[in-house]
């Protein structure tokens, strides 16, 4: 089955793999226009007992009101109410008064003094007043968590603050075969190296990520300052050279070189403690929100603590903006995005994400449209403006002028990666235009230039056993999609059907199964189970089959799905 989303290609990866929407918040979605419209006032009046005090904060909550929230937390927690409002939400309290937040942490650490979220707020704000004693104190006194990464990170940094260098060295470098966590000790021991002016160490450290480990955007940024700062500018452009030939879809790393190449490029380094500081909680709060799936909070209130630390760290302020996208608290997203200066290496991205926002959750589709093409005069080399209009067009279905741009694109960049993933989306235009000797030139053109991502190999397997162009073909690329995604529902749904056009009933029904038990709601794996069952003569399970595809006409990120030709089938069969 194809699993039609091209404007995911090219989407900013730290982004869209970490940021996870609130546990609850499918419950909250389908009223969330009905709550919107009570007024503030209303539920103010409410907020002398502590059931209306908890729905003026689920009010607050779901707009994203956080200093509302907070406010109305720390009331409750004067009515000793706090568990019955949930602790989670002095989370969100960050944003609140600071002096409130100061008092509640506190209050907290007295109960539990291994709860590290009163502990590092509290170590925080001693750390950002210059008393690294009482900051080191706190953690070092967490005796269950004292020995673990995300300590011994914090305290390292304290350290550093506290111009023990060696000992911040030492400490960070019992982690440093952690395997989970190598990449970050290894930045991290570098940026502190560099503090301590040793740029062997730091260069022996960083060389190491650049050849073993994955670097995002950031660490790539860092080490290019590095080089920059020790006048080796060709140094620097090569790193980011090399790293734009793996990311070819990222117009942040294509704006830096282009910045650097034109020495144009301030360099923005972790040069001092409160920076590490800073960079450790960004860290952090990324790998703890991918471990806990609800933890979109703990992710937040990292962010907020971030900016007391780092005020300019723009990489914060555009995460800020996707979780504000989550409440659609538009005045907050548009505060963050816009936050970032045209000079800044971000800009472009910044501007991307917020027209994206407009055309997507806002649904300002023309006014979007107007605003790529305006960036695009302003910027007429940058491939990726192009690639984003080429999105936009697709998304309304205006297929010709999503090719014109994708071809435009590919007149414009030399990078085969990027030519391939290029090639990609055309063949798909083409095969939504019908025009199959086309979309497989094209398919044909991204495989040759070593296109092997399971979603391509899957994409165009199925298009060739769908048409029947080449069934052995098709086969082999599902079946190689599966091997390196085996529980992908979308994939399983390919082969089964693969295996099916082979006749081979049995396995396509074992296939297929285990494709449902994946995506239950699926209408198209339905369907096909429904067409294996009819030809094994389990007629009975078929029409039940496709009597489910029918009823979900509404599954959304969905291909096409002709439920006339299954109504006809429940009636008259195949």
């Amino acid at each position: 089955m194809q699993n039609k989303k091209v404007q995911n290609i090219f989407s900013l990866v730290f982004v869209s793999g970490f940021i996870c929407f609130l546990s609850m918040s499918n419950i909250f979605e389908n009223s969330k226009n009905t709550v919107k419209t009570i007024k503030y006032k209303k539920i103010e009046n409410l907020s002398e007992n502590k059931y209306g005090l908890f729905l003026s904060s689920l009010h607050a909550d779901i707009v994203g009101d956080f200093p509302t929230l907070s406010s109305n937390y720390f009331e409750a927690v004067k009515q000793n109410n706090s568990d019955f409002l949930g602790k989670q939400l002095v989370l969100k309290s960050i944003s609140g008064n600071k002096k409130d937040n100061l008092t509640f942490a506190l209050k907290e650490y007295e109960k539990n003094k291994e709860n590290i979220i009163p502990v590092m707020y509290l170590a925080n704000d001693y750390f950002i007043k210059g008393n690294y004693k009482k900051a080191y104190s706190l953690y070092s006194n967490m005796k269950k968590k004292s020995d673990t990464f995300i300590i011994k990170l914090l305290r390292s940094w304290v350290l550093i603050a506290d111009k023990k260098y060696d000992d911040a060295l030492d400490l960070l470098e019992t982690e440093i075969d952690n395997p989970a966590f190598r990449k970050y000790v290894l930045m991290h021991l570098g940026a502190q190296a560099e503090i301590a002016n040793d740029d062997e160490y730091a260069d022996e450290l960083y060389t190491e990520v650049l050849e073993n480990e994955k670097a995002n955007i950031f660490d790539i940024e860092n080490i290019t300052a590095f080089y920059l700062r020790k006048n080796d500018r060709k140094k620097a452009i090569e790193v980011l050279k090399k790293y734009y030939e793996k990311t070819p879809d990222s117009i942040s790393v294509l704006s830096l070189l282009s910045k650097v190449k034109k020495n144009t490029y301030k360099p923005v380094s972790v040069d001092t403690a409160k920076k590490g500081m800073a960079k450790a909680l960004f860290d952090l709060s990324f790998i703890l929100s991918s471990v806990f799936t609800s933890s979109q909070d703990l992710h937040l209130m990292y962010l907020y603590m971030i900016n007391d630390l780092w005020p300019d760290f723009y990489m914060a302020n555009i995460v800020q903006a996707e979780i504000y996208k989550k409440y659609n608290n538009t005045q907050m997203v548009y505060k963050y995005l816009d936050s970032i200066p045209e000079n800044h290496y971000l800009y472009l991205i910044s501007k991307i994400n917020k027209i994206f926002y407009d055309f997507s959750s806002l649904k300002k589709e023309k006014e979007s449209l107007e605003s790529i093409k305006n960036l695009i005069e302003k910027y007429p080399t940058y491939t990726h403006l192009y690639i984003k209009l080429g999105h936009y067009y697709h998304d309304i279905k205006n297929y010709q002028n999503a090719l014109d741009n994708y071809l435009k694109a590919l007149s414009l960049t030399e990078n085969k990666m990027l030519q391939s993933n290029l090639y990609y989306l055309c063949a798909q235009i083409y095969d939504e235009m019908k025009n199959l000797e086309k979309a497989r030139v094209n398919f044909e053109k991204s495989y040759g230039l070593g296109n092997r991502a399971p979603d391509f190999l899957n994409y165009y397997g199925y298009f060739l056993i769908s048409n029947d162009l080449d069934l052995d073909n098709g086969v082999l690329m599902v079946a190689s999609a599966v091997t390196k995604e085996p529980s992908n529902s979308y994939y399983l749904d390919s082969y089964g059907w693969a295996l099916f056009k082979l006749g081979d009933f049995d396995k396509a029904i074992t296939v297929l199964q285990f494709a449902k038990s994946l995506q239950p709601k699926n209408p198209v794996i339905a369907d096909h189970l429904g067409d294996v069952y009819w030809n094994l003569n389990r007629k009975r399970e078929a029409v039940f089959e496709w009597k489910k595809a029918l009823s979900l006409k509404d599954f959304p990120n969905q291909e096409p799905v002709n439920f006339n030709k299954i109504e006809y089938k429940i009636n008259y069969g195949l």
